[in-house]
């Protein structure tokens, strides 16, 4: 009994704790594997689910979550030279709002992404790649008038990467690692949109 009104407290406190709740979508980058040579770290847009809460009214919180799948064929020719792979990402951000007029407001912050890729190449070898970014951002929200619980967003800033694949070729392991700075964009003019309940 006392964990359930334990439990009972805890929702009720949140509830009043965060308001402004909503959830809905973006498309990130996430590192994918990591290559010797000119090309370095590889991205992939996934499509990520956002939930979100107000901690205040000038402070918001998002956590993520994501998973994408691929299948091609990487030799038509050979029989069995395909390649399948999945992607895994999760994650959280926090915004503080530095102004905002009539249905949209500016925001700075920063967002964490861990995510984990695994791809097999066929029968010949299998590749595994771990990585994470932090990337401090700038971020525009903005509603239609008359329908502002539908928002839509955008942002911008500098991410920092590190990615570490592995590859299994028989007996044989290698494993590349890359690390650094980038620019950080969305791969379209809108990163996502999101309903505030």
């Amino acid at each position: 009994m006392k964990r359930v009104f334990l439990l009972i407290c805890v929702l009720a406190f949140a509830g009043t704790a965060f308001a402004g709740f909503s959830i809905g979508f973006k498309q990130t980058p996430v590192p994918t594997s990591v290559s010797l040579g000119e090309d370095g770290l590889k991205t992939e847009d996934v499509y990520l689910l956002r939930l979100g809460a107000m901690a205040s009214p000038q402070f918001r919180i998002e956590g993520y979550l994501g998973y994408g799948t691929e299948h091609y064929e990487l030799d038509p020719v050979v029989a069995g030279a395909e390649y399948d792979g999945s992607v895994m990402v999760f994650g959280a951000g926090g915004y503080y709002v530095i102004e905002a007029p009539a249905n949209t407001s500016f925001s700075i912050g920063a967002q964490f992404l861990y995510g984990k890729t695994s791809g097999e190449y066929g029968t010949s070898w299998d590749a595994e790649t771990t990585s994470w970014s932090l990337d401090p951002l700038m971020r525009i929200d903005f509603a239609i008038p008359g329908a502002e619980r539908l928002a839509f967003f955008t942002e911008y800033g500098i991410r920092y990467a590190n990615a570490t694949t592995k590859v299994t070729e028989g007996t044989t392991i290698t494993e590349t690692v890359w690390s650094g700075w980038q620019t950080y964009s969305p791969p379209n003019v809108l990163a996502g949109a999101y309903f505030i309940f």
